[in-house]
């Protein structure tokens, strides 16, 4: 008889017990985001469904485990500042040689500088549910920044497609790394604190 463990307690089901993984997965999930929760394992007869990308057909035990969207976020959001930690520097440096090496070469070059500022880019967007879903104290400071964060990145892109070594500098220094500044102090300040509290106060 297949069973199911959520957080280490066994699944009764009203109806019977589904065959496929995936409809487990479905059901846990549903029920557990009426909790605030979200399914960050779901190991399949030993194997991570969600690592592997793929939910085998049957199963004879299911284990997942979850976090609250509070804990969850918490992660995501120091993971990510520390990935984007030197940021700062790099596209203050990039800001500058702008100008004094060939739009050929910066061209060239577009690409790593998409990958400089992409994760800082997902920060935003992957935190924008979060905060519409709870509104947290700190929701009309994020999302002026994040509205700011896009139209600049907007004018980046359109430096680059009008060949404007002057403009991209400016967008650059006047317009994303203040940004990219102040969305530090807002996480150090307000959006850390904020879940670390709320992460203490539900353990």
């Amino acid at each position: 008889m297949p069973s199911v463990w959520a957080d280490n307690e066994e699944v009764t089901f009203t109806e019977d017990i589904p065959k496929e993984p995936s409809n487990v997965y479905e059901l846990l999930m549903g029920a557990l985001s009426e909790q605030g929760r979200a399914v960050v394992k779901f190991i399949v007869d030993g194997e991570d469904a969600l690592e592997k990308g793929a939910f085998p057909e049957k199963y004879e035990k299911i284990e997942a485990f979850s976090l609250t969207h509070d804990e969850l976020t918490l992660r995501l959001v120091i993971e990510a500042l520390n990935h984007i930690s030197d940021t700062g520097m790099q596209l203050q440096a990039y800001a500058q040689n702008v100008l004094n090496i060939a739009w050929s070469e910066v061209f060239k070059r577009m690409d790593e500088f998409i990958q400089k500022i992409q994760p800082f880019a997902d920060l935003i967007d992957n935190l924008g549910p979060y905060v519409s879903t709870y509104s947290p104290p700190w929701s009309e400071a994020f999302e002026k920044l994040a509205l700011e964060q896009s139209e600049c990145l907007g004018g980046i892109l359109s430096a680059f497609e009008q060949g404007n070594p002057a403009r991209l500098s400016d967008e650059l220094c006047e317009g994303f790394l203040p940004i990219f500044n102040r969305s530090r102090k807002l996480f150090d300040s307000d959006v850390i604190p904020f879940l670390k509290e709320k992460v203490e106060v539900s353990a």
